[in-house]
């Protein structure tokens, strides 16, 4: 998968957690963590993974003008723990909005960067 198309869909996954976690909340609602927690934070991990590998690359390629290692680092930490917050109500819901904006932010300067200077050799 190109570094274009893993940035949208955390970028929607972005999306999925604010939807999830208000539907949590809305319903008082505990998760199933060996069911549905783990699984899904596994499976990001894996895109998240496979995504820093080809967005560090790029960076190195590219050079592009407002993406810099230290964001690819906090977006990183920052997903693996709003992805697993977001199936517990007792988050805390301005932490997490703000995390989660961050981490959209980021990925939209990097979306934003590679309709500029390309994604090929990631």
């Amino acid at each position: 998968m190109s570094l274009a198309d893993l940035s949208k869909q955390l970028l929607g996954e972005c999306d999925d957690c604010i939807i999830r976690f208000e539907s949590y909340r809305e319903e008082d609602k505990d998760p199933d963590f060996f069911q549905e927690v783990r699984p899904h934070a596994y499976y990001i991990d894996e895109l998240l993974l496979e995504w820093e590998n080809l967005v560090r690359k790029w960076i190195q390629v590219k050079r592009p003008k407002y993406v810099h290692p230290s964001q690819i680092n906090s977006l990183v930490e920052s997903m693996k723990q709003f992805i697993v917050q977001s199936y517990y109500k007792g988050t805390s819901k301005k932490r997490f909005y703000k995390s989660i904006h961050s981490s959209k932010y980021t990925l939209e300067t990097i979306i934003q960067a590679i309709k500029e200077v390309g994604d090929e050799h990631a």
